[in-house]
């Protein structure tokens, strides 16, 4: 069994200063887009009174930006190619801002969800060439630790952004949500301009227009309907369409693909091992913890009778979990490898999950906090693992294209992974004779048993995968 040994470790040089001051940026920026997403839930009340609204009209504000967010996203990474990718960078969050503040003018219900699907459309700019530019940035031995960087910030976003939400419609007004962006972007365009390196655009790139319709529609669809699946109020029949249509899409663009010599999304990638292996992987990984953001408040709510505010408490314990793994991600790596450190922190994640879903807050509340903190603390690991052995053997004019896949294969999965929580949480529901505390019990066991799946997966990987990454 071979891993990197201590000795390598130890010697690993740190992160020069301008990889680490690109990766603050970058997160930093991500903050921004992971703030947006997760304030604007809170202030929904608020924004149906003063909009003449309802809630439930109003909910399809989250619907439309993650919808924005997907589009473009597959084709993120042929326009930075063709403009330059910090040109790209900086029009995105421009436009960013220019909708947020457009946003907060908004006085109908209808034109706010027009806007923030153009808001989402920038976001998608946003993420994967942020991204980019980092692993252009960075040396390949630096990589895993700027990766961490990237998504500190990122991860306190969703914690603190409900309370910031609470507290804006609180004390001041609704509007006041989308306008906090302005100056957050402000002073992320004057850091961009001044610090982060440029590459040259090149106008010889072809842009695949047919592709890029392709899959900005089937990912859209496919969105689209996981996110109406996890929603009992939809009908079934328009949630059937949604996802055929994804999938016809979807197949279309296979067959695309074949035909052209510049596909969007670089299919050839999957022949990489560590980019299919880290995909595949990741991607069940994802399912099984993407619903856990849904679930954990449900449980504690519906299932022990907690507050929302008590739930809201508990879910900031795997989020402490999560930022604190960020400290330790690139030495445990790199003293244990991508296969041991991804086998063994599926295995975490699995005992946190099945303990979470058997034990009582009150019963054994100790062992409880602990499972929820080792929960986060192996989930955190996992997404760093796995969204940097992507690259391990991705060679930099393939950066771009690899980067387009990998986040649109993503955040699809992170969205089956809701869908299945609130899927099998209703389906266990339904049947006759099981209390809610036993529908609730399976769904955390059938969860568990997925990320069960994903470390077993890990395991039969070769000792010395992503090896390149963990030493100069």
């Amino acid at each position: 069994m071979t891993t990197v040994s201590a000795s390598e470790e130890r010697v690993s040089p740190p992160l020069s200063p301008a990889t680490r001051r690109v990766a603050w940026i970058i997160s930093a920026v991500f903050f921004i887009e992971q703030l947006d997403s997760s304030i604007v839930a809170p202030a929904l009340p608020d924004m149906a009174i003063g909009l003449g609204s309802d809630v439930i009209t109003l909910s399809a504000t989250i619907t439309a930006y993650l919808l924005g967010l997907t589009v473009l996203i597959p084709v993120s990474g042929k326009l930075a190619e063709r403009y330059g990718d910090k040109a790209l960078f900086s029009l995105a969050i421009a436009a960013f801002m220019l909708a947020s503040v457009a946003c907060g003018f908004a006085n109908d219900a209808q034109l706010l969800i027009v806007l923030r699907f153009v808001q989402g459309l920038a976001g998608a700019l946003m993420a994967p060439v942020g991204r980019l530019i980092v692993l252009r940035s960075a040396a390949r031995h630096e990589l895993v630790e700027a990766m961490a960087l990237v998504i500190l910030l990122a991860m306190i976003a969703p914690v603190i952004g409900p309370f910031l939400g609470g507290v804006i419609v609180t004390w001041l007004n609704w509007r006041w949500i989308f306008w906090v962006n302005v100056p957050l972007c402000l002073l992320s365009l004057a850091l961009i301009w001044r610090f982060l390196p440029a590459t040259a655009g090149d106008r010889e790139v072809r842009l695949d227009k047919t592709g890029s319709l392709l899959t900005g529609l089937g990912f859209s669809c496919l969105i689209y309907g996981l996110i109406a699946l996890g929603e009992a109020q939809h009908e079934p029949l328009s949630v059937g369409i949604a996802i055929a249509a994804g999938l016809l899409f979807m197949i279309g663009y296979r067959l695309h693909a074949t035909r052209v010599s510049s596909p969007v999304l670089n299919l050839s990638l999957l022949k990489l091992y560590s980019f299919r292996a880290s995909m595949l992987s990741g991607s069940i990984f994802r399912i099984a913890v993407g619903g856990l953001p849904f679930l954990l408040p449900v449980t504690l709510q519906k299932g022990y009778g907690y507050s929302p505010l008590y739930a809201g408490m508990v879910v900031l314990i795997p989020a402490a979990g999560g930022l604190c793994m960020k400290f330790f991600s690139t030495r445990l790596l790199r003293r244990l490898g991508y296969r041991n450190g991804l086998a063994l922190h599926g295995l975490l994640a699995t005992l946190c999950l099945a303990l979470a879903g058997v034990l009582h807050p009150q019963d054994a509340v100790v062992v409880y906090v602990l499972a929820l903190f080792g929960f986060g603390w192996a989930r955190s690991l996992q997404m760093n693992a796995f969204g940097t052995l992507a690259y391990a053997d991705v060679k930099k004019p393939q950066l771009a294209s690899a980067t387009s896949f990998f986040l649109s294969i993503q955040n699809l999965t992170t969205a089956l992974g809701v869908a299945l929580a609130a899927l099998l949480l209703r389906f266990f529901s339904d049947l006759p004779g099981e209390t809610t505390a036993d529908s609730l019990l399976w769904t955390w066991l059938l969860l568990a048993l997925l990320a069960l799946l994903s470390a077993v997966m890990c395991l039969r990987m070769p000792s010395d995968t992503g090896n390149a990454l963990l030493k100069k």
